[in-house]
């Protein structure tokens, strides 16, 4: 994302042309709209006499809802702040943007209101352990032997500013949104992916046992799916089983490979995990980490909706990440 993205942001907030926190005005239309969520006691909360909605997190609470969210997202110009706009749902009291950059910016939001503060670097005398640095190591030795990666990448993961930055956001709790490009989007899901591992390792280590998938990770299609599938394998060295589902496999062979695997990594499009949800055939309630790749297109209503339910599923405070392709 550009680093204009952060000086924009902060004038329009300055200067009180933003009154939602990005900021546009919204059609009479939303508005009748939004006072019927009122009437219907949704978490939707107007202020009409700004000629603004405010949200609350988990305002989405059904497809009128988010058509609502989308309508209004379609009024912002910026596409990155149209993006912000549209699924700010999803995050939690914090979003850390444009990490691993000078020009990272932490964004604040209770719900009601926005605001942003300048990053200061914590200093974590811990680090990264071994385990994570071996499980970097074991994805990218893979891809190399298969090809998968590209020629210029000829430094180790481990070595990715990003990376560390990103450790730190998850060990504190911090959600991410990283607008990225293509070229640099394996290495910060490989970082992902490890920091993931590291935590379950831990946690078993302090003897706390998972009964359901830690980390869920969506993407838009098959094709997505496959890619970070070639990520994820890798990590079986490290004990990390992955199971992936989309439309290619039936149904039935998703629900018998979720009782045989019990997998650590569920890797999915929206609708197939949404099908497998409906028959009670798998949980997500104890998630830890819900990651949502492959969201080029900002205003994908299929993707975003079915996104939305899912996240109900999620009944604990769980950390999400968001990526999309500059």
């Amino acid at each position: 994302m550009a680093s204009g993205f952060s000086h924009r942001f902060l004038k329009r907030c300055r200067t009180g042309k933003v009154r939602f926190f990005i900021g546009y005005r919204i059609s009479s239309d939303i508005q009748r709209q939004t006072r019927q969520l009122c009437n219907r006691k949704s978490c939707v909360k107007s202020s009409m006499d700004h000629n603004v909605v405010r949200l609350r997190k988990g305002t989405c609470q059904g497809f009128k809802e988010a058509d609502l969210m989308l309508k209004m997202a379609e009024k912002v110009e910026d596409r990155n702040l149209a993006f912000l706009t549209m699924y700010i749902g999803l995050f939690g009291p914090e979003i850390a943007v444009n990490i691993g950059r000078p020009t990272r910016q932490t964004i604040i939001w209770d719900g009601a209101s926005i605001s942003c503060k300048e990053h200061v670097p914590e200093r974590n005398m811990a680090g990264p352990t071994k385990f994570l640095t071996m499980c970097l190591d074991y994805i990218q030795h893979d891809l190399q032997k298969y090809g998968n990666l590209s020629a210029d990448c000829c430094l180790p993961f481990f070595a990715n500013l990003w990376g560390f930055d990103f450790w730190n956001c998850h060990n504190s709790g911090v959600d991410v949104l990283e607008f990225t490009s293509d070229d640099s989007i394996t290495e910060k899901i490989a970082w992902v992916l490890s920091t993931a591992a590291e935590t379950i390792s831990t946690k078993e280590k302090q003897g706390v046992s998972l009964n359901s998938p830690f980390l869920l990770y969506l993407v838009p299609s098959r094709d997505k799916v496959e890619k970070v599938h070639q990520i994820c394998k890798p990590l079986e060295l490290a004990g990390i089983e992955t199971l992936i589902l989309h439309s290619g496999a039936s149904l039935d062979h998703h629900v018998h490979s979720i009782k045989e695997i019990e997998p650590e990594f569920l890797v999915s499009t929206p609708e197939r995990l949404l099908e497998l949800l409906q028959v009670e055939a798998v949980d997500i309630s104890q998630i830890f980490l819900m990651v949502v790749d492959g969201t080029e297109a900002p205003f994908n209503k299929s993707f975003f909706r079915a996104t939305e339910e899912i996240r109900r599923s999620i009944h604990r405070c769980h950390q999400t990440v968001v990526f999309s392709l500059e």
